[in-house]
């Protein structure tokens, strides 16, 4: 069995948004539990943020990447950075635009203590309202979005409050063992941003891992913030992409098929749907983002640390 009182390296990604990280960070810094060692890993921001959290907390384990190497590139540097020393035993992936419990974190790393599970995560609501479900764990599906959250935009209620086994958890909050990512490897900075958590998710399954939702903890979720709302052009190419990327890995041709045929249906839907909303060109950039991920070389994933 894992040691659940063992320390624990919580891993936020800035992007130009330091008030955001500075706000978790005492959010998390309330939490109980074993303590937490922080590690923020700066992806290449262009504002002030590298300045404003060395001066406001001098104290900060603060990586630089230098470049925008996307959220699994970013990571990777962190979890890569937190592993090195041997001193942490448990991971955890948080982003930066959510609100915690204070006693979110014991379930999770309950749910962990068992060895065949890859990682668990808590139930996620929205910020506003603070009793809606973001999601409740997830399942991956041949659709034009690979991935789907359970209980998504449901009021909270019993039907969400039951620990299960599911087949995708999101990384905007994810508790890994150190043993899983030894086991299954980093996630792949081929997803530039988005479906990174489905790939490792998928790879976890594959060599024979559990994934547990864990309703006991939960976090709430301001949904996008900092990469400006989820349906703009720049968000849904690279969600178009890292879709593309993800069926190619993942799907047999006739689920190939099934992936194509979903997205010629649903694009022409979407761009419809956004033109009295004059943001037709996000459904465009989706288009363009899937034939680049049908086009760009597919590597094999990340080997075993």
């Amino acid at each position: 069995m894992r040691d659940p009182s063992a320390p624990v390296a919580a891993i936020i990604v800035n992007w130009n948004a330091a008030q955001l990280t500075l706000d978790v960070l005492a959010e998390l810094e309330r939490v109980e539990g074993p303590p937490l060692h922080f590690v923020v890993v700066d992806n290449g921001s262009r504002d002030d943020s590298v300045a404003r959290l060395r001066r406001e907390r001098p104290d900060l384990d603060l990586v630089e990447t230098g470049e925008n190497l996307g959220f699994a590139g970013a990571n990777n540097i962190g979890i890569r950075h937190a592993l090195a020393g041997g001193a942490y035993d448990w991971l955890l992936l948080i982003n930066n635009d959510v609100e915690v419990e204070p006693g979110f974190l014991p379930p999770l790393l309950a749910a962990c203590a068992d060895p065949t599970v890859a990682a668990s995560g808590p139930k996620i609501l929205f910020q506003k309202p603070p009793d809606l479900i973001w999601a409740a764990g997830g399942r991956l599906r041949v659709r034009e979005t690979v991935t789907r959250e359970y209980g998504a935009r449901q009021p909270d209620g019993p039907l969400w409050s039951r620990p299960a086994e599911v087949d995708y958890l999101t990384t905007c909050c994810l508790l890994v063992p150190r043993d899983a990512f030894e086991r299954v490897g980093l996630f792949d900075p081929v997803y530039f941003v988005g479906v990174e958590d489905a790939d490792w998710c998928r790879r976890a399954r594959d060599v024979g891992l559990k994934l547990r939702y864990e309703p006991a903890s939960r976090i709430w979720h301001m949904v996008a913030v900092s990469t400006g709302g989820s349906y703009t052009p720049i968000r849904t190419f690279h969600t178009g992409r890292s879709n593309a990327l993800f069926a190619r890995r993942h799907f047999g041709p006739l689920r190939m098929l099934a992936f194509l045929a979903a997205n010629c249906l649903a694009l022409p839907a979407a761009f419809l749907r956004e033109l009295p909303r004059r943001n037709a060109r996000a459904a465009v950039a989706k288009a363009r983002g899937i034939w680049a991920g049908l086009r760009h070389p597919l590597r094999e994933p990340p080997p075993r640390l």
